[in-house]
């Protein structure tokens, strides 16, 4: 007797092997891991095994979700979830036209953008800057990649550019401006307008990030360019914050930078508030009117890792609703 919905785990676990095959990446169906609702698929790389991964599929969302945690090297993270989102698009142009490609980058607390622009294959133009904190207001670098696309269509405009194919490496880029994301936030609402009024037509291209690609690459420079420019301008200001140096702190700021993007993704507006005797980083959850909700306050000690307290709100379903994320959030092993 098979389990409930096999074939269609199945199909999807191939459709993923594939992806990753365009990717230099080796999967395979483990096919005595088939349990109702899951399958596992094991995933090497240049003959290294890297672990598996756990495809889920949820009749009530008629989705399909990938759970990372049993990898063995969490560095293979980003390039596993570009090949799950890998969608068929249009063969790739022979270089003709217009290109554009964009990056964010986050360095020292600051954000800055980059793009490069080409015609034909030839770059035209490089463009980078800073991004105000307040504009970033907690989502790190995907400030600098909506602020990217911003810069390069603006540049397009006042060179009566009519056509481009825009490149990037963060889904955000694209999906809040089709309106395949719900865009909840301020940022994201501008974004999607300020891309939707441009009155320039738009192919979007997904590239894997770091992966070698020569242009994307040099965007990435230009990001950072930018937000070592914010961080200058702040150090002569005499407001930079020296650098956290234990690893319990490093690693609860990373985290929760991540929490916060997961949670924008999700339609929900959290912003970082300050971290607390080097114990816990507390997020406020806002409206849109930027009315704090309540307070997410994650702690990370050697006693408890990891650890969220939620408290101050009125909302109960919003509670239960950021609890739930929050285990999402984690069993995806961010």
């Amino acid at each position: 007797m098979g389990y409930l919905f096999e074939d269609k785990l199945r199909e999807r676990a191939r459709a993923f092997i594939a992806a990753l095959a365009r990717a230099g990446i080796s999967g395979a169906i483990i096919d005595d891991s088939f349990r109702d609702y899951t399958v596992k698929v094991a995933v090497t790389v240049g003959g290294r095994d890297y672990g598996n991964v756990n495809l889920y599929f949820s009749p009530k969302a008629k989705a399909f979700s990938l759970k990372t945690h049993e990898l063995k090297d969490k560095s293979l993270v980003a390039r596993l979830e570009d090949c799950w989102h890998d969608e068929p698009r249009p063969a790739a142009t022979s270089g003709r036209g217009w290109q554009m490609y964009v990056d964010g980058s986050y360095i020292n607390h600051a954000t800055g953008y980059g793009v490069v622009i080409l015609r034909d294959g030839a770059v035209v133009a490089e463009l980078c800057g800073p991004v105000a904190s307040v504009e970033v207001n907690g989502t790190r670098q995907v400030a600098g990649e909506l602020r990217a696309v911003e810069e390069g269509l603006r540049w397009c405009r006042q060179h009566e550019v009519g056509e481009v194919e825009i490149f990037y490496d963060y889904y955000g880029v694209e999906k809040w401006a089709t309106g395949a994301w719900k865009a909840n936030q301020p940022m994201t609402q501008a974004y999607g307008q300020s891309v939707r009024q441009s009155g320039i037509r738009i192919r979007w291209r997904k590239v894997a990030a770091h992966t070698g690609n020569r242009w994307n690459e040099r965007a990435d420079q230009l990001a950072k360019q930018g937000a070592l420019a914010e961080s200058a301008g702040r150090d002569e200001a005499g407001e930079s914050d020296a650098a956290p140096t234990d690893p319990l702190v490093i690693a609860l700021l990373d985290r929760k930078e991540r929490f916060i993007e997961f949670l924008m993704v999700q339609g929900i507006d959290a912003a970082f508030e300050r971290l607390y005797n080097n114990q816990f980083a507390r997020l406020l959850i806002r409206d849109e009117d930027e009315k704090t909700l309540g307070y997410f306050d994650l702690y990370h000690t050697r006693r408890k890792p990891f650890s969220p307290y939620l408290h101050g709100f009125k909302d109960d379903e919003l509670k239960a609703r950021l609890t739930a994320l929050w285990r999402a959030f984690a069993a995806t092993g961010d």
